[in-house]
């Protein structure tokens, strides 16, 4: 079965006397405020101010050594000079957009861009009919390890080794004909890339050549001929985000190396390390729950349902799936047959439903998107659901996972995975429901079978371990040499992305 992705709900983190604030002047930071906190880290204090005083910080956790724990006490003080003797640092400034507080270096360091070992494409990707946007297409040098992906609203940003400028960059969309472009056709402008559908006339010998009886056995028996029996570290880039009801309140970001294990060896597992890490500043206070993923890229890692030969691809639970033939399609310009499959039951423990994209010539598994079916959610519930606040109850209403392979080298290789899951939450006491909605994703852009090491037991990211809480400093100059889903311009609105570079939330 799965390894399933747990929530950890907290409530009260942190407790600080509030007694109100009066306005002194027009700008927020002459703001005069009352409180308390004894021995607390100084990222929990500006997380308690964000709810006191509906303020929302935005800083670099290093530069303010927000780690450090500090006493501080305050009466009808201006809110500049609270922050000034909490942070205790006089190379760093504060600025105030309305109740947005941005920390930041005094002498801000104007390194102009050196020159960069990288070509920079930007641009979006649509429908030529309905002039959409594509989303979440794949986008790649042909025949190398490095690529992206486009985001939501169809943009993205990819930054190519300057060894490959005469390569070609492919564009590939499932159910679309995949677009072939020399490098050299990009300038330094933006650029529209047109996809256009590509329509099947199924022929009647395809309703028996893809029956679904055939497919899986053809899957079965070529699945660890089709996939790495080497072990090799993909380096990838991982995203989770969190809304409360229609509001963005969380989003954390990391490069991450992830050690694959080869598939014919089920003892050996898939092991994730952590490189670098940026995050937003919230961009609402808390009310009394704190919505957190706990062991996000360790269990992300965990999709792959080739390597854990998952129960609706493993013969020996293919009698407790039901499977139909759904249509034909194009994964990168491959003719990729769809098998829907579902529970032949409410069986306790078959618990998803979804639909499977192989592929026709390697008979692969190119693609799965499967969620838990409603009788899934109710038995997993308590394996979902770590810890509760007091007075409330959390559903799970949702939990739906896609994972996409990419043929590459005669090998298929993993290439993202995406995890949505929605829970509602009833706070019986006071008789209120918020919705939190949680999105992690992971997409690799580089893969290394030769110039690697294998990772230390103390470089291993856990199950137990929260992701954001490894996030404790921003570096501008690394993060300039990795391949990124470009933020939704939604998503970067609300979290009010500054042009400062102390802001972890980049617009690239």
């Amino acid at each position: 079965m799965s390894r399933l992705m747990f929530i950890f709900l907290l409530t009260g983190l942190l407790k600080l006397t509030g007694l109100g604030y009066a306005q002194t002047g027009n700008s927020t930071l002459t703001r005069s405020i009352s409180f308390s906190a004894d021995s607390l880290t100084k990222a929990a204090i500006l997380d308690s101010l964000e709810q006191l005083y509906k303020l929302h910080f935005a800083y670099n956790p290093e530069l303010i050594e927000a780690r450090k724990k500090v006493n501080i006490k305050a009466h009808e003080q201006a809110l500049f000079e609270v922050l000034k003797a909490l942070i205790n640092n006089d190379s760093i400034s504060i600025r105030a957009i309305e109740n947005q507080v941005i920390f930041y270096p005094v002498q801000q360091e104007e390194q102009a861009l050196l020159a960069s070992p990288f070509i920079i494409i930007r641009g979006e990707i649509i429908d030529e009919r309905r002039e959409e946007p594509i989303s979440y297409c794949n986008i790649g040098i042909v025949g190398k390890a490095v690529g992206s992906m486009s985001n939501l609203e169809g943009r993205f940003v990819i930054k190519i080794p300057e060894k490959y400028a005469a390569d070609t960059l492919s564009f590939s969309s499932i159910g679309y004909e995949s677009v072939f472009l020399p490098l050299a056709a990009f300038g330094n402008e933006s650029k529209t890339i047109i996809l256009n559908r590509k329509n099947y006339q199924l022929k009647s010998i395809d309703v028996i050549r893809y029956n679904p009886e055939f497919v899986l056995n053809m899957l079965e028996e070529n699945r660890l001929k089709n996939y790495t029996d080497q072990f090799m570290v993909m380096t990838t880039f991982y995203r989770e985000i969190v809304k409360e009801n229609d509001e963005f309140t969380d989003i954390s970001e990391a490069v991450l190396q992830v050690l694959k294990a080869p598939y014919h060896r089920d003892e050996a597992q898939d092991h994730v390390k952590f490189l670098k890490g940026r995050k937003g500043a919230s961009t609402q206070p808390y009310n009394d729950i704190r919505f957190r993923l706990k062991g996000g890229p360790y269990y992300i890692t965990k999709l792959d349902v080739v390597k854990n030969h998952e129960s609706f691809i493993n013969p020996e639970y293919r009698h407790l799936y039901k499977y139909e033939f759904d249509r034909k399609t194009l994964i990168d310009n491959r003719e990729t047959a769809i098998i829907s499959f579902t529970p032949i039951a409410n069986l306790r423990d078959m618990l998803f439903e979804g639909k499977l994209y192989v592929d026709t010539e390697t008979w692969a598994l190119a693609r799965v998107e499967f969620r838990y079916t409603k009788q899934g959610l109710r038995e997993a519930r308590n394996t979902l659901i770590h810890k509760e606040p007091k007075h409330c109850r959390a559903i799970p209403t949702e939990l739906s996972h896609t994972v996409q392979y990419k043929y590459l080298g005669n090998k298929w290789i993993l290439l993202s995975a995406r995890s949505a899951m929605l829970v509602k939450i009833n706070n019986r006491e006071q008789k209120l429901k918020t919705r939190f909605e949680s999105i992690s994703e992971i997409l690799t852009t580089n893969i290394d079978k030769e110039n690697f090491e294998h990772f230390t037991r103390r470089e291993i990211f856990r199950s137990n371990e929260i992701f954001s809480d490894k996030i404790v400093e921003y570096d501008h100059q690394f993060w300039q040499n990795y391949n990124i889903i470009h933020p939704e311009e939604e998503l970067t609105k609300a979290l009010k992305n500054f042009n400062n570079q102390n802001l972890v939330i980049t617009n690239l």
